[in-house]
């Protein structure tokens, strides 16, 4: 398997640029977890690296399919790289994907039905699956996929930080993505790019301190460049926002105040318009409810302290709620594990990240 023979058209022609002295190498191939013809074996390995499925090999021997398996992480964002033949290929997820996965055709194509949505996955189009999604799929034989899988909790934090607020629905992406449109475009070479540089092993993913800056660059181009539900308040935020006096100042007490008493009342009585009035300008101009944005802000509050507490430190996951305002700690805990995919217990028990050495 050669890299030149794997570069779709969308991302430019590769192998003339690397020449024909170049060695031939696979795909992330620093990264490879499998190479072998057991089906089964192909089946386990991507199901760890994604969603637990069944596979079934259509019209031939199981034994004649050859597959290679690589998978690179880069923190909120991994890339996962499968490659088989032999066979054409049936995939059945059997759990709902929990992150966003975007599939990108390498070569061959993929046929992905979700939620009543259908996408032929090639050279043009990639298709999207977002979280409490349940797909079905239909690989061509010689397929090369290559899956952008993004954690949950990490894009719902890049968008609160392009939109300036928290995020309460969850993000749902429009599930074709037309690579031939400039900015998908451009999305899709950025992935080839980062690919091109793991494989290089001394390029700049290698060299970050922090967050790894590719992750940060493909949520937010992808939060760009692909519709999705909170596309329109992007727009609203690159162009600014007006929204009434009552709203700000209600937003400004909610974000300076959030451990405090803020009822729509209090909340109504601050911005000196009356709670209906307070309802309705933020159903229009935030897109929730002050209860709603309350919540919200509290939760990403106690993620934060969560996040920054130390090992051994005495911090407890209902200290801390009740800190930021949550008197019913189960019923906090269930809007949390919906918020950021995991307990309130488990991102305390996470260690901090350590500083390069």
């Amino acid at each position: 398997m050669s890299r030149e023979s794997s570069v779709p058209d969308y991302f430019g022609a590769g192998s003339e640029a690397e020449g024909a002295d170049m060695p031939r190498r696979g795909v992330l191939e620093r990264f490879s977890v499998l190479r072998a013809t057991d089906i089964d074996a192909f089946r386990a390995s991507v199901s760890r690296a994604l969603t637990p499925h069944r596979l079934t090999p259509l019209g031939r021997d199981a034994a004649a399919v050859h597959t290679d398996v690589a998978v690179a992480s880069l923190g909120p964002i991994s890339l996962v790289y499968g490659h088989h033949r032999g066979a054409e290929l049936r995939a059945e997820l059997t759990e709902l994907v929990d992150y966003f996965d975007v599939n990108l055709s390498w070569g061959g194509s993929n046929r992905i039905s979700c939620d009543g949505d259908e996408v032929v996955v090639d050279r043009h189009t990639a298709g999207i699956i977002s979280p409490r999604m349940q797909a079905q799929m239909h690989l061509s034989a010689e397929y090369r996929q290559m899956h952008v899988r993004i954690e949950r909790h990490a894009l719902d934090r890049q968008l609160e930080q392009m939109l300036g607020r928290p995020v309460v629905a969850p993000v749902r992406f429009r599930s074709t993505m037309d690579l031939r449109a400039p900015a998908a475009t451009s999305w899709a070479r950025a992935v080839r790019l980062l690919v091109d540089d793991l494989d290089q092993g001394t390029g700049l993913s290698g060299h970050a301190l922090g967050p790894n800056p590719w992750s940060t660059f493909l949520m937010s181009g992808l939060l760009l460049a692909q519709p999705h539900n909170y596309s329109g308040q992007l727009e609203e935020t690159r162009r600014g926002p007006h929204r009434p006096a009552p709203t700000k100042v209600a937003i400004d007490l909610i974000e300076s105040r959030p451990d405090t008493d803020l009822s729509v009342e209090r909340l109504a009585r601050e911005a000196g318009v009356s709670p209906r009035s307070l309802q309705r300008h933020f159903r229009d101009y935030v897109g929730v409810s002050p209860r709603e944005y309350v919540q919200q802000v509290r939760l990403a509050r106690v993620h934060e302290d969560l996040l920054a507490a130390r090992p051994g430190g005495g911090v407890t996951v209902a200290d801390t709620a009740l800190r930021w305002g949550f008197s019913h700690v189960p019923r906090f805990a269930g809007s949390y594990q919906d918020r950021y995919g995991e307990t309130p217990s488990v991102t305390l028990r996470r260690l901090p990240p350590q500083p390069p050495v």
